[in-house]
């Protein structure tokens, strides 16, 4: 796996690499798999004011748990974040219901993913 995190980071530039990490974010979502994102996040990452090891285990006890209802794809659509980054674009996730099981925004600066974080005021869950 690790030689596989050199090569990308090696091949892509800084703004290549974050639009890897957002679209494999997406796809983890989606698939419900944390591996798809696992390799491509920096051992001292910080997510969600969590390290990679604790990012990833709370992003899987969320799949967990759209899985134990039945669930093996999400469905995403464009949201705004309501609160932290008011205005922000976000990424919500659906099963079965009119509401988002989960959202994220991916903030990035200079072309650079700077934090991912669980966004609990994003604009599905108002309409």
């Amino acid at each position: 796996m690790e030689l596989i995190k050199l090569k990308i980071k090696k091949e892509a530039s800084s703004g290549e690499f974050a639009t890897i990490i957002t679209n494999s974010f997406i796809e983890a979502c989606v698939n419900l798999d944390t591996s798809i994102i696992e390799p491509l996040i920096h051992e001292d990452s910080l997510f969600d004011d969590l390290d990679k090891y604790r990012f990833l285990a709370f992003l899987r006890a969320q799949f967990d748990s759209a899985k134990e209802q039945g669930l093996k794809k999400m469905i995403v659509k464009p949201g705004k974040c309501g609160l932290c980054i008011r205005g922000h674009s976000s990424f919500e996730f659906y099963g079965k219901g009119p509401k988002p099981r989960f959202a994220y925004v991916i903030e990035t600066e200079n072309g650079e993913v700077k934090n991912i974080f669980n966004c609990n005021a994003s604009s599905g869950w108002f309409t």
